[in-house]
């Protein structure tokens, strides 16, 4: 059986599907270690997974608390700063002692570039493994640019002009002095593309770990690109006590989750409630509420710092979020409707889809005042209803599971 490396970096969306994907490694009998910062080692322990740290828990702590992390234009910046940069040549040194040991195999984030570096240096097989479509460039429709919807008349050579142009003065100068430093020093000649546009995707082949229908192929993909579906994590559990009897005790709720990475948000909380109140449903609060706003809970409004969405969404009203793909996903699959709150990176381009779907819309995350009259509408809306039953029963994570499983085995 073949040593298979997986190697991600962000928050629990960005580590989760890694997680699906090394357990499915691992009972189909390989040996999979997963690499990434030390915040998941418990993680990767109850997957049944072998783990190698990298960084430390301190950089993650600084990306999470960094005022900018959430600005849909400089988040990625602070990404790169105080987590993926500090990592880089860590992980070039980690997955070249892995390969003296044997592994056959790495399955690697695009911006976990160490492991793009070990592909040149050594040889190692590589595969490029897209959370979110907006990890794939495109000039073709829908296209997005940070919260920008790209209209669809604008013309080809703009949406490459802009690329050039936020390469040039915005990517570019922020990647490739650290990159190049590591390359060089490894006797690699300097790179002659878009770090972005082509170098950090691998050659030899690619996953996309969203489903066709959600984020059809653009013709400029890479061709190596294969869509697998989403392989969601489920670490299962049953649901706590306290939760079971609220959920037993009247309508199923409205959950509200501003996103894993969140560090408190008192503005989205404070929405919710107001939004419980206007349209006169239950609510659930996730992540960590502030006291301030869990002191004001009426009875009808319960909070909880984390529960599996595997086990409560089947049992939710709707589900109100960031837009993180893996969260859009776990809604898809319980056949409830979304209110998308986007703030950076993939969330925009999520929430665009969610929309295109039928089974949610969204609203500014700067206009938060306007949540309860669109989660109103959205519950109201039959067609929402339609729609998330026709792509409940297509969200299909076994499969989206095995299939990555295969190319592995088929590449290793």
């Amino acid at each position: 059986m073949a040593s298979v490396a997986l190697v991600t970096f962000g928050s629990a969306g960005d580590v989760h599907p890694m997680l699906a994907i090394g357990r499915q490694l691992r009972d189909r009998g390989h040996d999979v270690v997963l690499l990434t910062n030390p915040a998941f080692a418990a993680d990767a322990a109850r997957s049944g997974l072998a783990f190698r740290a990298l960084g430390s828990v301190a950089d993650l702590e600084q990306t999470l608390a960094h005022p900018k992390l959430w600005h849909p234009v400089d988040g990625f910046g602070v990404m790169w700063r105080y987590l993926l940069r500090p990592a880089l040549e860590p992980t070039y040194h980690a997955l070249a002692e892995l390969a003296r040991d044997g592994c056959r195999l790495v399955l690697a984030s695009p911006v976990a570039m160490g492991a793009r570096v070990a592909q040149e240096k050594l040889g190692l097989p590589l595969v490029s493994v897209y959370t979110a479509a907006t990890m794939l460039r495109t000039v073709h429709n829908p296209m997005t640019l940070a919260q920008w919807r790209v209209p669809a008349w604008t013309p080809r050579p703009a949406r490459r002009l802009a690329w050039r142009l936020l390469d040039r003065y915005k990517l570019q100068p922020l990647v490739l002095p650290t990159l190049e430093k590591l390359r060089s020093g490894l006797g690699l000649a300097p790179i002659a593309q878009s770090v972005f546009g082509q170098w950090m995707h691998s050659p030899a082949a690619g996953l996309a770990l969203f489903p066709s229908w959600f984020a059809a192929a653009a013709p400029d993909w890479p061709g190596q690109v294969v869509q697998a579906g989403f392989p969601l994590y489920d670490d299962g559990g049953d649901l706590p006590e306290p939760l079971q009897r609220f959920l037993a005790d009247g309508t199923p709720p409205v959950v509200f989750m501003p996103g894993t990475a969140s560090q408190g948000n008192p503005a989205f909380y404070q929405a919710a409630l107001q939004a419980c109140r206007q349209t006169g449903e239950r609510g659930l609060l996730l992540g960590r509420v502030p006291q301030q706003v869990a002191d004001q809970l009426p009875a009808s409004v319960q909070s909880a710092a984390y529960v599996p969405f595997a086990s409560l969404l089947p049992r939710a009203r709707a589900l109100v979020h960031h837009g993180g793909i893996g969260t859009c996903a776990q809604a898809l699959r319980a056949g409830i409707p979304q209110l998308v709150v986007p703030q950076a990176y993939d969330q925009f381009d999520n929430a665009m889809r969610v929309e295109r779907l039928g089974v949610g819309a969204q609203v500014q995350h700067g206009d938060l005042t306007a949540m309860g009259g669109r989660l109103g509408r959205l519950l109201a809306d039959p067609a929402v209803g339609r729609a998330c039953a026709t792509w409940a029963p297509q969200t299909t994570p076994d499969a989206a599971r095995g299939a990555v499983a295969s190319l592995v085995e088929r590449m290793a």
